[in-house]
C-alpha cells in the first residue's frame, strides 16, 4: 500500500504514541467518508524491518539524549536533519524549538498530527537506550 511520504507520517506518529507499542493503532478512530484508512495493510508496511529499525533508532536516540521544556536544542537539530534527510520541508522554530513539516496537498482530506518530543533523563538500567 503506498502512502504519501509515509516514514514522516509514521516517525510523527510514534512520537504522539510513543508509550504504546507500534501495534497498537486504532482501527476505531473516525474518519472523513472521504477516506479510507487501511489499518491492517499500514501496519504491516510499518513492522518491515528496515522502517521498524529506522523508529526504534529515531526513538533510542531521543531518549539517549533527554532534554525538557523549551531545551530541546539537540533534539529539534535532530529531528530537523531527519526531516532534511526525507526531504521534507518545514518551519523552525516555533516556541524556540518546535518544528512543523507539511506534507501533501493541503486538500482535504487533512489529518494534523501533535507530538511532543522530550524524554525525561530517568535512569533504567535494564535498557541501554536510557538517558
Amino acid at each position: 500500500m503506498e502512502f504519501l511520504n509515509a516514514p514522516l507520517f509514521l516517525f510523527l506518529w510514534f512520537l504522539l504514541s510513543s508509550s504504546y507499542p507500534l501495534c497498537s493503532a486504532t482501527p476505531h478512530l473516525s474518519v472523513s467518508n472521504e477516506a479510507a484508512i487501511d489499518y491492517q495493510g499500514f501496519l504491516n508496511w510499518a513492522r518491515e524491518h528496515e522502517l521498524f529499525e529506522w523508529i526504534k533508532r529515531i526513538r533510542r536516540h531521543i531518549h539517549m539524549n533527554p532534554e525538557l521544556a523549551f531545551n530541546k536544542y539537540e533534539t529539534s537539530k535532530f529531528i530537523r536533519e531527519e526531516l532534511d534527510d526525507m526531504g521534507i520541508e518545514y518551519s523552525w522554530p516555533y516556541a524556540k524549538t518546535g518544528i512543523v513539516a507539511t506534507i501533501g496537498s493541503g486538500g482535504r482530506p487533512s489529518l494534523a498530527l501533535r507530538a511532543d518530543m522530550d524524554a525525561l533523563p530517568i535512569q533504567v538500567p535494564s535498557f541501554s537506550y536510557t538517558s
